[in-house]
């Protein structure tokens, strides 16, 4: 019994810390631009769907793969900010908000459908042939270390970027004071549309991860977009340890409700969390200010 709750345990922090990933950029978007992105677990379904494609088509390694993708979506967030979002930040704060919830949900039905159309609505996955390992039951595929190892990469190159470069203080001047650091020569709508930009090129990474130990298809995405906005709420807007955190409490929660009780509870999970949080802690468990 010891040896399936370790393994229940490995399988709900890779599967957290890939929530985690996903609820970065999201948190990033929202706590910089002050945009409720619902396309934005849809990006992460569509990359990975894109992955495996190349993957399977090309034989391309997942790095290269990755590589590729992150300036593309880098791109079409920039595209998605500049030509659908922005405009709506000159309406008043109620068609704002109605506005960017409308079209941000129009897109994620429209990613959605034309990667069907393109790929099939089929679940996909990357299957890389590599070793496995075996330890008193307990068993570790070098994927499930690859993709350890890419989670806290990318964690880690998050943090620093956030906190060791220009464009980290020029998202936090913004966040905290925006007339501030207009006067200070920061240009507030440049720094919102490279923010929606670097978030969506970290989903796209965080695709490929996912896809390398989870099927994905076109669809998969809303959901996901509610556990990042549960991870988000639980962890704290702009706290990256806290969702860190909230994302493995998740993933733990669902691998063990899908084994001790049964698997079909596991994605409502995130809805039951979200209603208790906004309830118990409607400022979130493990929140603080700024980005």
């Amino acid at each position: 019994m010891a040896a399936i709750i370790i393994q229940l345990l490995i399988g709900g922090i890779l599967l957290g810390g890939l929530y985690a990933l996903i609820a970065f950029g999201l948190s990033l978007i929202y706590g910089v631009a002050r945009i409720l992105n619902f396309a934005h677990g849809t990006l992460l379904a569509v990359a990975g769907v894109a992955a495996s494609v190349m993957f399977e088509a090309l034989g391309l390694n997942p790095v290269l793969i990755a590589v590729i993708l992150f300036p593309i979506f880098f791109g079409f967030g920039w595209l998605m900010y500049v030509t659908l979002l922005d405009p709506l930040k000159r309406r008043n704060l109620t068609q704002g908000t109605v506005g960017t919830v409308l079209v941000t949900v129009g897109l994620l039905l429209i990613l959605s459908d034309i990667a069907a159309l393109l790929a099939g609505p089929t679940s996909r996955n990357i299957r890389l042939d590599l070793q496995v390992f075996q330890f008193n039951g307990i068993i570790v595929s070098t994927t499930d270390l690859y993709v350890l190892l890419g989670i806290t990469l990318l964690t880690l190159a998050l943090h620093l970027i956030l906190t060791r470069t220009w464009f980290g203080r020029a998202v936090r001047s913004v966040t905290q004071d925006a007339v501030g650091a207009r006067l200070c020569g920061v240009r507030a709508g440049a720094i919102h549309a490279a923010t929606v930009a670097f978030g969506s090129a970290i989903v796209a990474v965080a695709g490929v991860l996912y896809t390398l130990n989870f099927p994905v298809n076109p669809y998969d995405g809303f959901g996901l977009t509610v556990k990042a906005f549960t991870i988000i709420i639980l962890g704290g807007i702009g706290n990256l340890p806290g969702a860190l955190l909230a994302g493995i409490f998740l993933g733990v929660a669902e691998a063990l409700t899908g084994f001790f009780w049964t698997s079909d509870w596991a994605p409502g999970l995130s809805i039951m969390l979200l209603l208790a949080i906004l309830i118990v802690f409607p400022q979130g468990m493990l929140s603080r200010s700024g980005t």
